[in-house]
């Protein structure tokens, strides 16, 4: 993005010359006077214009906002307790306990805490199937639109890849779609991804599962807190897996979950993250499975711990301007957001997913649409710019090993990867008027190359 020019709010000048330590003090006194009206409705900022906002003296929020307090407050005591008391991995108490809040939080008995996403996907597909990844393990379905581990989890334990489409309105992987691509006696499980926020058809995908015998398992790393009609997810399939890397609504830099009822699938999944130990009346030395060393520090588990505490408080904000944003899109025709499915009873808000629509902004290509835009201000960026099959490591690997994927036809992720944008999460913690300044940047930028007034 291109520096606003030096003339915004006839401030910027000042900002830039202000002492490094004074900037702070400085955006936070600039940043309160009210923006200029020109902002709204002259040139383009990318040509030497206003724009609607000047994110050096009004950023977006940040998930970090007040950590500094936060930190006298709570977390310098409890990181102290964990560096002074030497417990920093096993036996894993705060990791324990906080894996258990998780599973009680998504409607679940058992949690287990894990250092990654992705590997809450592979141990749970693993531990789910009873696969111990040696030889071929038959085929999971996961949808052609989505980020690649929810394939490369998979191909990880060797399990081979159905990719099929998605539901045109809401972009989530199509029922139907899912059970034109059973084999039987060669798919094993179903891996919905509830993406940006949003769950999948559980209510459909449940039906096809217990009609053909399959496994479900969740991929909800984007969606922390989402329901689908009275539950929520993770508790809707046989497992269900999340991720706490830094981008997520509740996130401790790197780290994942596996939550499940199924206590089984828990005692597998549990073994296979502590080097093959058992979970109950075992050894250091014994190792009943093969098994990997997947556990967390005690520091993300404190992490995560404290920001649980204050995790429904954030999501209440997200939600409220969620849908200010989303009611206020109506306005506008080059941006269309995502249908909410009628199941979805809480959406995750992980992203504000949007189809851009170039025949309502001049036939601007989606590049060039958002550099402008996000020049005026507004955090608009692009969603997965190529289906999984599309990936160049997915390609080269299909060449290699082509019994491993199969590749159904996906029109619409294809066409999704084209036209996907997205507001990420962070955007929704500050306040209110926040997304009018996001609907006036779109809004000057379809105003200028529609030719409407």
């Amino acid at each position: 993005m291109s520096a606003p020019p030096e003339n915004v709010f006839g401030l910027s000048g000042l900002f830039a010359r202000a002492k490094p330590v004074l900037r702070p003090l400085a955006r936070a006194t600039l940043g309160k006077l009210p923006a200029p009206a020109a902002r709204l409705t002259g040139a383009l900022a990318k040509h030497g214009g206003t724009p609607v906002r000047d994110l050096r003296l009004r950023p977006w929020a940040n998930v970090n906002d007040g950590n500094a307090a936060r930190w006298r407050a709570r977390a310098q005591a409890m990181f102290r307790n964990i560096y002074v008391g030497g417990v920093e991995g096993l036996p894993q108490p705060l990791a324990e306990k906080f894996a258990q809040a998780w599973a009680h939080y998504c409607g679940c008995r058992y949690g287990l805490l894990l250092g990654h996403g992705t590997d809450a996907l592979r141990i749970g597909l693993a531990a789910l199937l009873e696969h111990d990844g040696l030889d071929y393990g038959g085929e999971i379905i996961v949808p052609n639109f989505s980020f690649i581990a929810c394939a490369s989890a998979a191909l990880d334990r060797r399990f081979g890849v159905a990719l099929v489409d998605v539901d045109p309105a809401t972009l989530l992987i199509d029922a139907k779609r899912v059970e034109e691509a059973i084999v039987p006696g060669k798919t094993r499980a179903i891996l919905p991804v509830h993406l940006f926020g949003q769950p999948a058809d559980m209510t459909g995908l449940r039906k096809i599962a217990t009609k053909h015998g399959l496994k479900i398992i969740e991929d909800a790393a984007q969606a922390h807190g989402a329901r689908w009609e009275n539950a929520s997810v993770g508790s809707l399939g046989d497992a269900g897996a999340f991720s706490f890397q830094s981008s997520k609504n509740l996130a401790c830099g790197e780290g994942g979950a596996l939550v499940t009822n199924d206590e089984r699938v828990f005692e597998r999944a549990y073994s296979m993250h502590n080097a093959g130990r058992a979970l109950r009346d075992g050894g250091r030395w014994l190792h009943v499975s093969l098994g990997w060393n997947l556990r967390p520090t005690e520091y993300q588990a404190a992490l995560l711990a404290l920001r649980l505490e204050t995790f429904d408080a954030e999501q209440a904000r997200r939600r409220r301007n969620f849908q200010r944003l989303r009611e206020m899109m109506g306005e506008l025709a080059c941006l269309a957001p995502l249908a909410q499915h009628s199941g979805t009873s809480a959406h995750g808000m992980y992203m504000f997913a949007m189809r851009y629509r170039a025949e309502n902004c001049g036939r601007l290509a989606i590049d060039d649409f958002l550099d402008i835009v996000r020049a005026e201000g507004a955090p608009i960026y692009r969603a997965f710019e190529t289906t999984i099959a599309g990936q160049p490591a997915i390609r080269d690997l299909a060449k290699a090993r082509p019994q491993y994927f199969r590749l159904l036809p996906t029109p619409v992720s294809d066409q999704a990867a084209g036209d996907t944008v997205y507001i990420p999460q962070n955007v929704f913690l500050g306040p209110a008027a926040d997304m009018d300044d996001i609907v006036a940047a779109i809004g000057k930028v379809e105003r200028h190359f529609s030719g409407r007034p």
